[in-house]
């Protein structure tokens, strides 16, 4: 009986410096994969970044039902995470 096991998902963690900005070299820019099949970006901040309070994601993906424009962004809080909990 062969078993059908579901492939492990699949994750990019991306670092992120004391402002907020990818901490990769070449400028700064990810390019990221087409989320089709969809997968988990997760950011990686260090506690004592000035960007853990009240640091905020911008993102141009639009909203339920809106249309998609390059120049349009919503911000989304950081919200911390705590595996002392």
């Amino acid at each position: 009986m062969a078993s059908s096991a579901a492939s492990p998902p699949v994750v990019y963690l991306l670092n992120l410096n004391d402002v907020g900005a990818p901490d990769v070299g070449g400028g700064g820019y990810v390019n990221l994969p087409s989320p089709s099949p969809s997968y988990t970006l997760r950011f990686a901040i260090q506690g004592v970044s000035s960007i853990c309070r009240e640091g905020k994601l911008w993102i141009n993906i639009p909203k339920d039902g809106e249309a998609f424009e390059r120049e349009k962004f919503q911000s989304l809080p950081f919200v911390p995470r705590s595996f002392c909990q």
